[in-house]
């Protein structure tokens, strides 16, 4: 038996749906996918990275946005909600009716877990790199102190850089700000049996 074709949307469709529906969503090129909820360490990270950031930020044309604005991809026809991004200067609107979808974040800030680590290094990751104002994708572990900073560099291409323990500074060159990774895993509690330990058994 053959399965029913999924039902396709557009961009406006899904962003009617989207204003009202209890739950949020990811648009994927016609495609509408509720996204999965978050745990303790995750919500409280969130909190932090866009908490810091505001406060580096504080006297800078750059506002610091949380996981309730979207971000709209128009090369990949995809929608994302970044736990935290960063916009200099005045937001750019994909719809100018609405104020809840941008396209020109300048950082944007993910924190995750063994769930989504493999989208959001690989497809969301892909995605981002096809926005123009990209300069920065920071990923943030939730069960061990691990930062992992993606850097955009002269032709377009991408270098990695890794921040772990809570001693270190994270460097957002694109923003000319340091963050301290024990700010951002302030209060965050760990099992200590799921955290690496630098070898394999």
């Amino acid at each position: 038996m053959s399965s029913q074709p999924s039902m396709l949307f557009t961009l406006e469709e899904f962003l009617d749906r989207e204003v009202e529906s209890p739950y949020r969503h990811e648009y994927k090129q016609g495609r509408i996918e509720m996204m999965a909820g978050g745990t303790h360490n995750h919500s409280l990270i969130q909190a932090n990275a866009s908490g810091e950031l505001r406060n580096v930020l504080e006297d800078r044309n750059c506002r610091v946005h949380g996981e309730a604005l979207m971000v709209y991809i128009a090369a990949a026809n995809a929608t994302t909600y970044p736990d935290a991004m960063v916009i200099c200067g005045p937001p750019v609107y994909a719809d100018s009716r609405r104020k809840n979808i941008v396209t020109n974040p300048i950082v944007i800030v993910e924190v995750i877990s063994r769930s989504t680590e493999k989208y959001d290094r690989g497809d969301k990751f892909l995605k981002y790199q096809l926005l123009p104002s990209l300069q920065e994708y920071v990923l943030i572990a939730q069960d061990e102190p691990l930062v992992e900073l993606y850097r955009r560099v002269d032709g377009g291409d991408w270098t990695k850089t890794e921040y772990r323990g809570l001693e270190v500074s994270i460097k957002l060159e694109s923003l000319a700000v340091e963050i301290p990774a024990g700010k951002l895993f302030a209060k965050v509690e760990w099992d200590v049996t799921e955290m690496s330990i630098g070898f394999d058994l």
